[in-house]
């Protein structure tokens, strides 16, 4: 048995035979042809790139049919590296060279991708997969050979690869495939995505994954705690085995409970919302009972296209999220670009730190009055709000809303429709911000508390540092204390306020912020039920209670130990959920 790590980004786990995918191009020699044949293989290659131009779009539009414009935009970047002019000018450029097509557009590729094969931006490397698949395909087809496709995978099988291509992650059946890994690939890459999207349990980033691998292997892919199992033992299995009956068992409890209004025992209803990167997720999120979106991360519709979209794309992805809620809310948080997820060819010393979300959007009007143009339309066809990120000035709500107000002129002068009264809000998640919400609270409609930056701001703790994990803890009484101040400051103005981060998605979480006074929470999709569950079966009055101690603890150590044994204690129905591993719901 081998158990290899990597990054978790899709939860539970799934078990099953292995399946190797693999892309890599056909190895080509240099082969040369006679100069008689130079103007018929220059023939050829362009009606080669034609064929495959038009079987990709073929494929685009049932992609977007089945599962949404998201995906179907995954395949729109190879779709342009094929109808690049310059593309086919070299590749005619190599064949009077009196080289064959195949090897003319072989070496015309590897120009195009020779800068990209030492960059170290992450949007960078995912065009050099888009280059390496559209490789493949047309040399594939040039050379009429069968085609290698994920499609393939047996039933109950776990796909292992290098990478995954868009072209391939898209044909992904959650019905076939148990579980995948790959060696490359990071929390906000395409098969990331997708793979959530779909609820796949995946982990990405995981070294020397194939060397290890044996032909038709058992495979367990542990999307919960980022292990992958090669060859796991009998006793290994059954545990793990175990594991996901209960998973199942408990996920079917759930559903059945999630048509229940979140209303607490003392009648008091809390609003549950859930988080989403794509429009294709708002199936799951109804199914697992959640009553609007609280955060609709937009950066994933910039990167799923790998360049800025248009006005007019946004507004089409945003209303239809607005018209498949309605009466229930969106709220759009404008683009959080930066961070850890970087600009193509932008590097900085301390990028959580430095040039992310509105302190880009300001340097770049163009693009955030696109935005907040293309959310303004959306308002018209639902219940819509607008949601500031990275807030850390009250000048910068200031300018947020001027330009906002700039964009509905615009509209105006255009006589396009939108909701005059749509709710503009801000995330608090950078300590300033919560130390000066009483002031910022005049300025806005609501706070949603983003508990991931707030405790990695509070404690100077990077989220993704895995050699100070330890420090980083939503239940540090700092970020307790700054929770409530921002709950206090949020209803003293008479604005609601609700917590977007993963703390939403937490047992604990839920009954210590129900406690703190929050109004609205908002998680995951797969964790809604959970929390419905605890909403159901606890008083607002005896968690209120609860969490007033709670903040006045020193350490998280004590605060989760005081939380597990007085939440157990009172509510022994609930004892599993508040003692379970980490506190974390499922999936």
């Amino acid at each position: 048995m081998i158990i290899l790590r990597g990054i978790a980004v899709s939860g539970s786990i799934g078990m099953g035979k292995a399946f190797l995918f693999t892309s890599k191009p056909p190895e080509l020699r240099r082969v040369r042809i006679p100069e008689k044949n130079i103007q018929t293989e220059q023939e050829r290659l362009e009606a080669m790139l034609t064929s495959t131009r038009k079987e990709l779009k073929e494929f685009q539009a049932g992609i977007r049919k089945s599962l949404g414009p998201e995906f179907a935009d995954l395949l729109e970047v190879q779709i342009q590296i094929l109808s690049d002019p310059s593309l086919l000018e070299t590749c005619k450029r190599n064949i009077s060279e009196a080289y064959s097509a195949e090897y003319a557009f072989s070496k015309a590729v590897a120009e195009i991708a020779r800068p990209l094969l030492d960059a170290k931006d992450g949007l960078f490397k995912e065009r050099l997969v888009d280059i390496e698949d559209i490789t493949n395909r047309v040399l594939r087809n040039l050379l009429s050979l069968p085609s290698v496709s994920i499609i393939d995978a047996p039933r109950d099988s776990v796909v292992l690869a290098h990478n995954i291509p868009p072209s391939e992650i898209v044909l992904l059946d959650p019905r076939r495939v148990r579980g995948l890994a790959t060696e490359i690939g990071g929390r906000t890459s395409h098969v990331a995505i997708i793979a959530r999207a779909l609820e796949i349990p995946a982990v990405l980033g995981v070294e020397h994954l194939l060397e290890k691998l044996k032909d038709d292997e058992q495979v367990v892919v542990d999307g919960q705690r980022g292990q992958v199992v090669l060859a796991p033992t009998e006793h290994r299995v059954s545990i793990y085995a175990a594991e996901i009956r209960e998973y199942a068992a408990r996920r079917k409890r759930l559903f059945d409970e999630a048509k229940q209004a979140p209303i607490t025992l003392d009648e008091r209803k809390i609003d549950i919302s859930a988080n989403i990167e794509l429009t294709s997720e708002i199936g799951a999120l109804k199914r697992y009972g959640a009553q609007g979106v609280g955060l609709f991360r937009t950066e994933y519709v910039f990167l799923t296209k790998r360049r800025f979209p248009s006005e007019e794309e946004q507004y089409r992805i945003y209303s239809e999220a607005a018209i498949q809620l309605k009466p229930h809310p969106v709220i759009i948080r404008t683009l959080d670009i930066g961070g850890d997820k970087v600009l193509p060819g932008y590097e900085e010393a301390n990028p959580f730190l430095g040039w992310r979300a509105v302190r880009f959007l300001f340097d770049n009007e163009d693009i955030f009055l696109a935005q907040l143009r293309a959310i303004l339309r959306a308002s018209a066809h639902g219940n819509v709000k607008i949601m500031f990120p990275m807030i850390s000035d009250l000048s910068e709500i200031k300018r947020a809303k001027l330009l906002l107000k700039r964009a509905r002129e615009e509209l105006e002068s255009k006589k396009q429709r939108f909701d005059p009264d749509m709710e503009v809000g801000i995330m608090v998640e950078v300590p300033s911000a919560a130390l000066m919400a009483d002031r910022m609270a005049k300025y806005v409609d609501f706070f949603s508390i983003g508990t991931n930056d707030l405790t990695q701001y509070t404690l100077a703790a990077d989220r993704g540092n895995e050699k100070i994990s330890l420090l980083f803890n939503h239940y540090h009484p700092a970020v307790l204390q700054l929770i409530r101040r921002v709950i206090g400051a949020g209803h003293k103005a008479h604005i609601w306020v609700g917590v977007c981060g993963e703390m939403a998605a937490e047992a604990l979480g839920v009954a210590l912020l129900i406690g703190l006074g929050v109004d609205e929470l908002s998680m995951t999709p797969g964790a809604v039920p959970v929390a419905c569950k605890i909403i159901r079966n606890v008083k607002v009055e005896e968690l209120r209670r609860i969490a007033n101690r709670a903040v006045e603890y020193s350490t998280p150590v004590e605060v989760i130990r005081y939380l597990r044994r007085e939440l157990s204690r009172k509510y022994h129905d609930l004892a599993v959920l508040f003692l379970e591993r980490k506190n974390v719901c499922y999936p």
